[in-house]
């Protein structure tokens, strides 16, 4: 009984992972995290996922706009994440779970998924 309990877990955990792979903001989220090593705070998730929706610049994205993809990060792709054990919050600042490294979400093969995030530097930032 213990061997099916156990395999039922295992399939209830890559369920929680691919449910929560599904959706292209919420992998854009895990690789914008992966390219950096300090946790990142929410709203700058927020705008960076708001530029790579728009295909704007920062200054010329409406508040409103970065605000819905801040409600949107909060409300629905930290939890599924959250449940996948994929990322962790602390402080309104999220970064990548020891669990989320060790899977292969970013080897090179698996790169081209999501397009590389959007360069720190806003400010030679061309469409």
């Amino acid at each position: 009984m213990a061997n099916r309990e156990r395999s039922e877990r295992i399939l209830t955990d890559w369920n929680r992972v691919f449910d929560a792979l599904a959706d292209p903001s919420r992998r854009y989220v895990l690789e914008y995290l992966h390219d950096r090593s300090d946790p990142v705070p929410v709203w700058d998730l927020a705008i960076a996922l708001a530029v790579r929706t728009t295909d704007r610049a920062p200054n010329q994205i409406d508040i409103q706009v970065v605000e819905q993809a801040e409600a949107g990060i909060v409300h629905v792709h930290i939890p599924k994440l959250e449940a996948a054990n994929l990322v962790e919050s602390n402080g309104g600042e999220l970064s990548l779970t020891d669990h989320a490294q060790t899977l292969p979400l970013f080897t090179p093969a698996y790169r081209g998924i999501v397009p590389p995030a959007a360069s720190e530097e806003f400010d030679d930032w061309e469409p």
